[in-house]
């Protein structure tokens, strides 16, 4: 029986191969956008990882650019228990760097003939000023950025108490290649000078995260960064927090948020909870997505069987002559259908693994990586086989309902 149904796919080529490309692409889509949200939960699952305690926001900004707190609820929340250490800081997006903002390098990319992904890598290449308030910063077990200095005279070093109210920056090795000096043409170093909208910073250290978030960050003094960004010295955009125990973080939490109405106190586990469920739901959209062109390509298996069946009338008949029973007829062209689902499968998960290899050479920089997991391969194969039986019932139900005669009459015209 299915060596029967392999072979009569095979006897029609062309329209094997055209109900392949019909399915194939869908499936193709299916792998390809859950292999971006699983890139992207490993990115921000890789850099929230690093960090250990707790970021302090105005309620309801969904991150510290956006956020703005009077400077002096950091004494507020020392007062609270749990907390050991208290670091204000001001962030904000770098008005430009070497003359390049946001909206230029996206005009560029759309000038260049990049497109949408051009575009896309410029959203994500924009430069945010982090200005922090050192000695604070200095007191922290946790702190991200001193950890992921390059090691050796290269790297240079981080901020220190002398480096306050002056124009020093420690930057990210990936700002210093994408914002090269104008003169040379090449790559920032420690002790070159960075102009920062309209100011001069002396590059003081460099440092890698392997974060397509954190290492877009360029660091300085608070007060510097207040000067830069025309910001009032009685604000902060977010308070950083450790707790006296690294595993009651989210107690402290509640407790800074009971004792300073308003707030919105981060911890990991909220964040990497609250980014899950934008995942999720974001997940749902794509496949609500790919559900339009999962159904077209089942209607092209539809009308392949269909086609199929209708040509094969006098075939049906004279199996039924010979014995042959209703349900080995729905049988047999079910099985041809659920063969086209599985190498619709197959061709589509194979075609994802070219795109994500070919995609993953151009997105290294950004710390992204698209991966196809074994359960994501075996669902989409699923999917796929599901759909092409569902598309063969029909026409299967049609041809084992025909009278063998009918079908012999009917397969002679």
């Amino acid at each position: 029986m299915w060596t029967f149904a392999w072979r009569n796919l095979a006897t029609r080529p062309l329209r094997t191969i055209l109900a392949l490309v019909g399915l194939s692409i869908p499936i193709l889509g299916v792998l390809g956008l859950f292999s971006l949200s699983g890139g992207m939960r490993n990115l921000v699952g890789a850099t929230l990882s690093q960090i250990q305690g707790a970021m302090i926001l105005r309620e309801g900004q969904p991150s510290p650019v956006f956020s703005d707190l009077p400077a002096d609820l950091a004494d507020t929340i020392r007062k609270v228990p749990g907390v050991s250490a208290v670091a204000p800081e001001v962030w904000k997006i770098a008005p430009s760097v070497e003359g390049q903002t946001l909206f230029g390098k996206t005009v560029k990319g759309l000038g260049s003939g990049g497109g949408s992904s051009q575009v896309a890598r410029s959203l994500f290449d924009q430069v945010v000023i982090q200005g922090q308030d050192i000695v604070a910063h200095q007191g922290l077990k946790s702190a991200v950025f001193p950890k992921a200095m390059i090691k050796g005279p290269e790297g240079g070093r981080f901020l220190l108490p002398e480096d306050r109210g002056k124009n020093r920056v420690v930057i990210s090795s990936k700002i210093a290649h994408d914002y090269p000096d104008p003169k040379t043409g090449k790559p920032h170093k420690v002790g070159d000078s960075l102009r920062i909208g309209n100011e001069r910073f002396e590059i003081i250290g460099l440092y890698n995260t392997n974060s397509l978030v954190l290492d877009g960050v360029a660091l300085m003094d608070i007060d510097t960064a207040r000067k830069l960004l025309n910001v009032s010295k009685d604000k902060v955009s977010s308070i950083y927090v450790e707790a006296t125990d690294p595993a009651k973080i989210d107690q402290v939490c509640e407790n800074i948020e009971k004792a300073a109405p308003g707030v919105d106190a981060r911890g990991v586990n909220e964040i990497l909870s609250n980014f899950g469920d934008l995942m999720d739901q974001l997940d749902h959209f794509l496949f609500a997505t790919v559900a339009l062109a999962l159904m077209v390509g089942v209607v092209g298996i539809i009308n392949t069987m269909l086609m199929s069946t209708t040509e094969r009338f006098g075939e049906f008949g004279v199996l039924r002559t010979n014995g042959w029973s209703r349900s080995n007829v729905l049988t047999l062209v079910t099985a041809e259908s659920a063969y086209l689902g599985l190498l619709a499968g197959i061709v589509g998960f194979v075609l994802a693994l070219v795109f994500t290899t070919v995609a993953n050479q151009f997105i290294t920089s950004t710390g992204l990586k698209l991966t196809i997991t074994p359960w994501n391969a075996l669902g989409g194969l699923t999917l796929s086989i599901v759909m092409g039986t569902l598309g063969g019932l029909y026409p299967a139900w049609k041809a084992s309902r025909l009278v063998p005669m009918d079908a012999i009459r009917l397969g002679t015209r």
